[in-house]
């Protein structure tokens, strides 16, 4: 049997082992290699309290404006213009935008020198009854942090319930991570997804992605490998080029339709692909995102017609043969009554290239959630200009919200700082070439935290990467929101993932469904804020 006395030696040499080791151990660590270092905590620390956030934190009260209502269970208003006076003559009236309602502003919309003019494609089109018989679009680029539309589904709700609109917006052939919301997307067939990022697919042979960044096919590919050509190069955020360097590329990629020679290979005659996709509006979506009053498809790099049919649930809509084109069309199909579940078959010889499906109203405001998964957002630049010009045209984009920068900041360098920025001005600077007439919004990243030992921190590099990306954007005549500053700035991403309800994932990066419509309330009101000082100056 082992005595006591043994037992409390035992104890008493342990603890004073631990002792000698928290007086002589390193503060900075013992560095094992690069990624490896090995900390001992001190007296000091062995005794402080810890001061983690608790359940009944007071973050609301700090950062975050008072949350009155459950978004989960707002009552859908129906969808009016409500923004404007009574029409008082079918043939001559007066039109009178009216001032909108918003929560508390807690971070503005920052403006470049020329102020609101920077904003004026979105505002005009919005404070125009003739824009506004036809579908005005909105597009809300972004990485993760818009994923399963995150942040998006309340701007579009908002700005549908004030100007009209109904509908999703664009939806890929083919999601990426099968994520079922605005609306979920299943597939039968030999579909495929290709995409610029995060590296681009050789086998393709051309920089034809579309809106999306992205196109998918129920066929395989049936074109010979063509190296891309040398401007053709990874999503990065370690560019150095200079600005004169990257002007030079958007001029080469505006040029690739007529430089480089698609060449396809002999098609077996006797080859038929079938492939179909079904896609159903998510059950927690808003009601106006079931409301689609017509569909458009865009497709392109078809060398022959193809079978298409349409259906809402079992009820065939319509069946036809679609044309062939070599660079990108549109075919566009309306419905008497909404569909439920829309679901499209195809036949074909070789499969079109699909960009989307744009599923909208028939007027109004569309708002789109296109999120890129580990994008930095230095990609448009890879993608054809002929296409994209024609599609933002067509598509009648008037706003395009380019919310990046989280995936920068793990690997940012104070070295690689100035590269990135010069690579996101390019993006701008391109973007506006192409579409003059589109406004453009630059959205910072949220807070990210690292562990630090014990502890959760603020990335050093965060607030000079949101540095960054205002310059870039207030240089290139955008607009700029500082999502960090309005979740309260350094190290207050801890205090949204322990709030209750909790406002953020446990990886401290992503915000929660909860969170998001938090972050979306602000930058809606920043941005409506803005529309009601436009109104008023007009």
């Amino acid at each position: 049997m082992v005595r006591p006395s043994r037992t409390l030696l035992f104890f008493v040499i342990t603890l004073s082992f631990l002792a000698l080791l928290m007086l002589v151990f390193p503060n900075d660590g013992i560095k094992i290699n690069k990624d490896i270092t090995l900390f001992f905590p001190d007296f000091e620390d062995f005794f402080a309290e810890y001061n983690a956030p608790e359940k009944d934190s007071t973050v609301s009260s700090k950062i975050i404006f008072s949350i009155d209502e459950d978004l989960n269970a707002i009552e859908e208003d129906t969808l009016e213009y409500v923004f404007h006076e009574e029409i008082v003559d079918s043939s001559v009236y007066s039109f009178k935008p009216r001032a909108i309602m918003t929560d508390s502003i807690r971070q503005p919309l920052e403006l470049p020198n020329s102020g609101l003019a920077c904003l004026q494609p979105l505002f005009a089109a919005l404070t125009n009854p003739d824009e506004l018989k036809h579908v005005v679009r909105i597009m809300h680029y972004g990485d993760s942090q818009i994923e399963t539309d995150r942040i998006t589904n309340y701007l579009r709700y908002k700005l549908q319930q004030q100007f009209g609109g109904s509908g999703p917006g664009l939806i890929p052939a083919k999601t990426a991570y099968g994520y079922k919301s605005p609306c979920e997307v299943i597939n039968e067939g030999e579909w495929t997804r290709y995409t610029v990022f995060p590296k681009i697919d050789t086998a393709v042979g051309h920089s034809r992605y579309g809106v999306l960044a992205a196109f998918g096919m129920f066929s395989p590919l049936k074109k010979k490998t063509l190296e891309p050509t040398p401007t053709e190069k990874k999503d990065t955020i370690n560019s150095t080029d200079s600005t004169s360097e990257v002007a030079t590329k958007e001029e080469q990629l505006q040029e690739e339709t007529s430089q480089v020679e698609i060449q396809q290979e002999i098609v077996d005659n006797q080859t038929v692909y079938k492939g179909s996709l079904t896609i159903i509006p998510s059950p927690i979506a808003r009601a106006g995102v079931k409301q689609i009053k017509k569909c458009r498809m865009l497709y392109g790099n078809c060398p022959e017609a193809f079978e298409a049919r349409v259906y809402d649930g079992e009820n065939l809509l319509f069946a036809e043969k679609l044309r062939a084109e070599n660079f990108y069309t549109t075919k566009l199909w309306n419905f008497d009554t909404p569909p439920s579940t829309l679901k499209f078959e195809f036949s074909a010889k070789q499969s079109p290239e699909i960009y989307g499906f744009a599923l909208d109203g028939l007027s109004g405001v569309a708002v789109d959630n296109i999120a890129l998964r580990g994008c930095s957002g230095t990609i448009f630049t890879m993608i054809n200009g002929k296409m994209l010009a024609q599609m933002y045209k067509e598509l009648n984009v008037k706003c395009a919200i380019l919310q990046f920068g989280g995936n920068a900041v793990p690997y940012m360098t104070e070295e690689k700082l100035n590269g990135f920025k010069n690579s996101f001005a390019a993006q701008i600077r391109y973007l506006k070439k192409l579409c003059p007439d589109m406004a453009i919004i630059v959205v910072g990243p949220a807070d990210m935290s690292e562990k630090v030992q014990d502890k959760y921190q603020t990335y050093e590099i965060l607030p000079a990467v949101v540095e960054a990306l205002k310059t870039a954007a207030l240089n290139n005549n955008c607009a700029f929101w500082d999502m960090y500053a309005a979740m309260g700035g350094e190290n207050t991403m801890p205090d949204w993932v322990y709030h209750d309800p909790q406002l953020a994932e446990k990886d401290f990066v992503h915000f929660t469904p909860n969170g998001a419509n938090v972050m979306a309330r602000m930058l809606y009101s920043a941005i409506i804020s803005r529309y009601n000082e436009y109104i008023r100056k007009k």
